[in-house]
């Protein structure tokens, strides 16, 4: 399988050594290239627009059916139980129930970017939806017909513009016969949240790898608080396939991106900060510093790690205010270091959960493997399987965090 490389990097590295592998014992653990945006997207299409504040709206008229209950506060506890509910009901008729949403954050309940995420699910799919409130912690969702179109949402907030990407893009992608796009306004460089740099190389090319092609843009960049940042996806209407991922082969190189908004030199702080630390465990990499489009003062950096086999792994650290560019860069290095220091784990961290939901609706059985079993990825198993009659097993590393999902 070829990964295709996103649009994102633009920098040139030297090569580095291999990182050493180790052999890993598994032991069966409880359930618990590059595509341009379509100039012809949605001509025949009716474009639908959302404005910040929305009510969702509820049929009295609709029929009732068996509800799906699910514990908002299971798990992790946080938006992921809503956001793959909402997918998988599309996508499978079924009507569900959640209550104590978000239980374990710290403003629980709904917040402006999950409110958005059901709206617009709501609109896809024909649905009735009680509860749809910001502040929520109890919600009913009976969908009905899925009716595929464009979509332009202004989340009013900085909320995650991806979480919404994500939670959308499988129903877009498995029921439309033409593609779509999908426009969100909030925030594109989240703390709890891909940013767009994971999106446009690390997640694309995982999409891209399970035979879902989806194209990504960013014309404005997003920051908390201030928000305003655009994200630009162009959805392929296409059938998720099979994927094995059980080695990744040897590391060929780090690139990276410090990117700042209105604050000059800080972007060469950051690179050469990320060089820094990264020479001390003996790794080269080619990191540029440039200015982007946005609301500021903001600043991050972003470092991606490629290999012979496999997707390449992206991470950010993200600046705020007080928070010294120092620091900002050794949050993404000693992401990266993590990664590297589970060298049977293809997948990263962030990543692992995503790839479940797609491969549930793939023909036959995958595999791969992950750095890290997180509790994320295991709350997806168990949403999942509320759903669908589907066999997902995680089978732990026995000699450290790393493990391997088979599904199917």
């Amino acid at each position: 399988m070829e990964w295709q490389p996103g649009l994102w990097g633009r920098t040139r590295t030297e090569p580095t050594a291999s990182t050493p592998s180790t052999k890993k014992k598994w032991i069966t653990h409880a359930r618990h290239d590059q595509h341009g945006p379509h100039r012809e997207v949605g001509r025949s299409q009716r474009l639908a627009k959302f404005a910040a504040g929305g009510a969702v709206l509820s049929r009295e008229s609709s029929p009732k059916s068996r509800l799906i209950t699910l514990d908002g506060s299971s798990g992790e506890g946080g938006g992921q139980i809503l956001r793959s509910a909402l997918a998988l009901s599309l996508l499978t008729g079924k009507a569900f129930r959640i209550v104590k949403i978000r239980a374990n954050r710290d403003r629980p309940g709904l917040r402006p970017q999950h409110l958005k995420s059901v709206e617009t699910a709501a609109l896809l799919g024909n649905a009735e939806v009680s509860g749809g409130s910001i502040g929520s912690r109890d919600l009913t969702f009976r969908p009905g017909t899925i009716a595929p179109r464009d979509l332009q949402i202004d989340i009013g907030t900085a909320g995650s513009t991806a979480l919404i990407l994500q939670t959308l893009h499988l129903p877009l992608a498995l029921r439309s016969t033409s593609p779509t796009r999908l426009t969100v306004t909030g925030g594109t460089y989240n703390e709890s949240a891909p940013s767009f740099p994971f999106l446009e190389t690390t997640w694309r090319a995982h999409m891209i790898g399970l035979g879902l092609p989806v194209s990504v843009s960013m014309p404005t960049a997003g920051f908390y608080p201030a928000g305003g940042g655009i994200l630009e996806a162009w959805i392929e209407p296409a059938t998720p396939q099979a994927l094995i991922l059980e080695n990744r082969g040897e590391l060929v190189k780090i690139s990276g991106m410090a990117e700042t908004i209105q604050l000059p030199g800080v972007g060469r702080r950051l690179a050469d900060q990320a060089l820094k630390s990264l020479a001390a465990h003996d790794l080269a990499a080619e990191i540029e510093a440039c200015q982007i489009a946005g609301i500021g003062p903001a600043a991050s950096i972003t470092l991606t790690a490629s290999f012979t086999q496999g997707p390449p792994a992206t991470f950010v650290g993200l600046g705020k205010r007080g928070k010294p560019a120092e620091a900002v860069a050794d949050e993404a290095v000693d992401q990266l270091l993590e990664h590297l220091a589970s060298p049977n784990g293809v997948v990263d961290r962030h990543s692992a959960d995503q790839l479940l939901l797609p491969l549930a609706f793939a023909p036959g059985r995958s595999l791969f493997t992950v750095t890290e079993v997180t509790e994320h990825l295991r709350t997806n198993v168990e949403t999942i399987q509320a759903f669908l009659d589907t066999t997902i097993r995680i089978e732990p590393c026995t000699d450290g965090p790393g493990g391997r999902v088979i599904v199917g």
